[in-house]
C-alpha cells in the first residue's frame, strides 16, 4: 500500500511542541477571561492562535508520519493529541456556555454569616419603593471598589428611579461647593429639591434608613417619658442608646418626656414610648396617656413584670391583661445562643406589617411576662406580635433552685407576650369662627356647614419586657426590629416600606498574628509548600523512568 500524501522528515518532538504551545495559549486565554470576566481581544488572540497551532500541528503529524503500514490517524500520538484538543475545544463550549448564562441570567449565593453581598428584605422594599428618582453622589478622589458594588446592588433593585455617580471635590470644586461639601468621603443624597447628607461611612446599615428618610414628607416626634426609672436613653447600664441612634437615621426625633414637669404631651407627639417604669405613674398621668390615646395618638409600652405600674386603668379600658409572672422557657433552644430558661427564644410571630417578613427568625426576652388581650369590640382589632414556644409556661414561683412546671400555680404556654391594638377614635372636625377686625364693620359669616366625624386610628403594642430594648439585646437576632417596626408602624401605615428586617452591621472577623507566627506561616506556604509539591513530582517521575 503506497502513500498518496507527501511525507515530511520532521523530529516529532519539534511538531509535537506545536501541540503544547497551542495548548499553553488557549488555557492562557481561557484563565485571563475568567479571572477578566470579559472575552477581550487579548483573550481571543491567545485562544486564537492556541487553536490555529493545533490545526497546524494535527497537519504536520498527518504529512510526518514514517509508518506506510498504518495510517496517521491510527498513531498513539494523533489519538492522544486529538483527545486533548477535543478536551480543550469542550472546556471553551463549557466556559462559553457559562458565560453567556452568566450574563444574561445573573445571581448570586451569599455564604457570609450576615448575608454582607446581599440586600436586606428592608432595603429592597424601600428601594421598590421609591416614588422619585434619588442619585447618590459620593465625594472622593479615590474609587473604592466595595462602595461601587454596594451602589450597583442598590442600582438593580430599581434602575429607573435610582443613580449614583462619584465627583473628585478637587477637580470639580465648584460641585462640592454647591453641595456643601467640607470632607473627602462625604456622600449626599438628592432627590428633587430635597438633599441629605448621609451620616457615618457608605454602607447598608446607614444608606437604606437615609434614602427612607430622604423619601418622607416630614420628620416624626417620638417622646420617650422618663421620671420613674425607665430605661435612659443615654449613659447608665442597660439604656436605649442603640434605639435611639437608629431612630435617628430614620428621620424620627427623639425628645424626653416628663409628664409631671410638662403637665401635657405635646401635640406634635407621633408616638409616645414608655421603655421599663419601675415606679407607679400617678393618676393624673395615666389620665393625661388615656386622653392622648383617645386623641387617635399611638402609645408603645414595654413593661417588665413585678412592676406596679400604675397604669391599669389604661391597660383595662384597651382590654389587656398583665400576668405578672416570669416566662420560663424549658425547650432548650435558647441553648444555643447561650440563653437561660428565664430568656424564651422566640421564633413565632403574628400575622402583623411589624412581624410580617420575620419569619422564623430569633428573638430573646429577658425575664419576659405573659400579655393577653381580650376580644376585640366591633371597632378594635387585636393582633398577637409574638408568642413562645408550647415548653414555656409562666411560673409563679420563679424563686425554686429546679424550675419545673406545676399545673396548680403555673400557666402553660404558648404565651402571648406581645400584641398590637387598633381602635376608631371620633374627633369632630370644624373650622373657628374668625374673630372681626377691631374698628371694622362685623359681617355676616355664614354659619359653618356640619362636617362628618373625622375617623382617626389610635394605636397601642404592649410588650411584656423593655430589656431587649437595651444597647445589649438590642443587636441580637430580631430584637432591634421588634421595637424599630414597632415604632415605624405606630407613626406611620401599614404599608411603609421600611417595615421589614433591616439590615445587618458587618461583624469584623479578621485575625489577629503576632510577627513570628505571621513568618512561620509565610515559610510554610512560600517555601515549604512548593518545595514538598515539587520533591513529590520529582520522585514520581524517578519511579517511572
Amino acid at each position: 500500500m503506497k502513500r498518496l500524501m507527501p511525507t515530511l522528515n520532521l523530529n516529532p518532538k519539534w511538531v509535537n511542541l506545536l501541540f503544547w504551545v497551542g495548548l499553553g495559549l488557549m488555557l492562557a486565554g481561557l484563565s485571563a477571561s475568567a479571572i477578566s470576566g470579559t472575552w477581550s481581544p487579548v483573550v481571543l488572540g491567545l485562544v486564537g492562535g492556541g487553536l490555529f497551532l493545533a490545526v497546524v500541528w494535527l497537519g504536520l503529524s498527518a504529512l510526518n508520519a514514517p509508518d506506510t503500514n498504518s495510517p496517521w490517524w491510527g498513531k498513539r500520538s494523533v489519538q492522544v493529541g486529538t483527545n486533548a484538543l477535543l478536551t480543550t475545544f469542550a472546556v471553551l463550549v463549557i466556559f462559553g456556555g457559562i458565560n453567556f448564562l452568566a450574563v444574561r441570567l445573573p445571581g448570586q449565593i451569599d455564604f457570609t454569616e450576615n448575608q454582607q453581598f446581599s440586600l436586606a428584605p428592608q432595603t429592597k422594599q424601600v428601594m421598590k419603593s421609591l416614588k422619585q428618582p434619588v442619585k447618590v453622589r459620593v465625594f472622593s478622589n479615590q474609587p473604592s471598589p466595595q462602595q461601587q458594588s454596594l451602589l450597583e446592588m442598590y442600582q438593580r433593585q430599581n434602575p429607573d428611579r435610582f443613580s449614583f455617580e462619584r465627583i473628585d471635590p478637587q477637580a470639580q470644586p465648584g460641585v462640592a461647593q454647591k453641595y456643601n461639601v467640607s470632607a473627602m468621603g462625604e456622600v449626599i443624597l438628592e432627590t428633587g429639591d430635597r438633599t441629605k447628607t448621609l451620616e457615618g461611612e457608605l454602607t447598608e446599615p446607614n444608606l437604606t434608613p437615609a434614602i427612607d428618610a430622604l423619601m418622607r414628607d416630614r420628620k416624626t416626634n417620638a417622646y420617650i417619658v422618663q421620671g420613674h426609672g425607665e430605661a435612659p436613653l443615654n449613659g447608665g447600664q442597660g439604656n436605649l442608646d442603640s434605639a435611639v441612634t437608629e431612630l435617628k437615621k430614620r428621620n424620627i426625633n427623639v425628645t424626653v418626656l416628663n409628664l409631671i414637669e410638662q403637665k401635657t404631651i405635646p401635640e406634635d407627639a407621633d408616638v409616645v414610648i414608655i421603655a421599663g417604669p419601675k415606679r407607679p405613674f400617678l393618676e393624673p398621668e395615666t389620665k393625661l396617656l388615656t386622653e392622648y390615646l383617645n386623641k387617635g395618638k399611638s402609645l408603645l409600652l414595654l413593661l417588665d413584670p413585678g412592676v406596679k405600674t400604675g397604669l391599669d386603668p389604661l391597660l383595662k379600658n384597651w382590654g389587656i391583661q398583665l400576668d405578672d409572672r416570669i416566662v420560663v422557657d424549658a425547650s432548650g433552644s435558647g441553648q444555643f445562643l447561650g440563653l437561660g430558661p428565664a430568656i424564651p427564644l422566640v421564633t413565632q410571630y403574628g400575622d402583623h406589617p411589624i412581624t410580617k417578613d420575620f419569619a422564623q427568625g430569633p428573638s430573646f426576652f429577658p425575664l419576659v411576662q405573659a400579655v393577653t388581650v381580650k376580644p376585640p369590640s366591633a371597632d378594635e382589632q387585636s393582633t398577637t406580635l409574638l408568642s413562645t414556644n408550647p415548653q414555656s409556661w409562666a411560673e409563679g414561683d420563679p424563686k425554686q433552685e429546679d424550675l419545673q412546671f406545676n399545673p396548680a400555680r403555673d400557666r402553660q404556654g404558648p404565651l402571648s407576650i406581645g400584641v398590637a391594638i387598633t381602635r376608631n377614635a371620633k374627633t369632630s372636625a370644624s373650622d373657628p369662627k374668625p374673630a372681626p377686625t377691631k374698628g371694622a364693620a362685623a359681617k355676616p359669616t355664614p354659619s359653618p356647614s356640619p362636617s362628618p366625624e373625622a375617623k382617626l386610628q389610635s394605636k397601642l403594642v404592649v410588650i411584656g419586657d423593655s430589656d431587649f430594648a437595651t444597647s445589649g439585646p438590642f443587636s441580637k437576632g430580631l430584637n432591634g426590629d421588634v421595637l424599630l417596626n414597632s415604632v415605624t408602624w405606630l407613626t406611620g401605615d401599614q404599608n411603609d416600606p421600611s417595615l421589614s428586617i433591616r439590615p445587618k452591621e458587618t461583624k469584623d472577623r479578621r485575625l489577629e498574628l503576632t510577627p513570628q507566627t505571621w513568618r512561620i506561616l509565610s515559610f510554610i506556604g512560600v517555601g515549604l509548600l512548593p518545595i514538598a509539591a515539587f520533591g513529590s513530582a520529582t520522585f514520581l517521575w524517578w519511579k517511572r523512568r
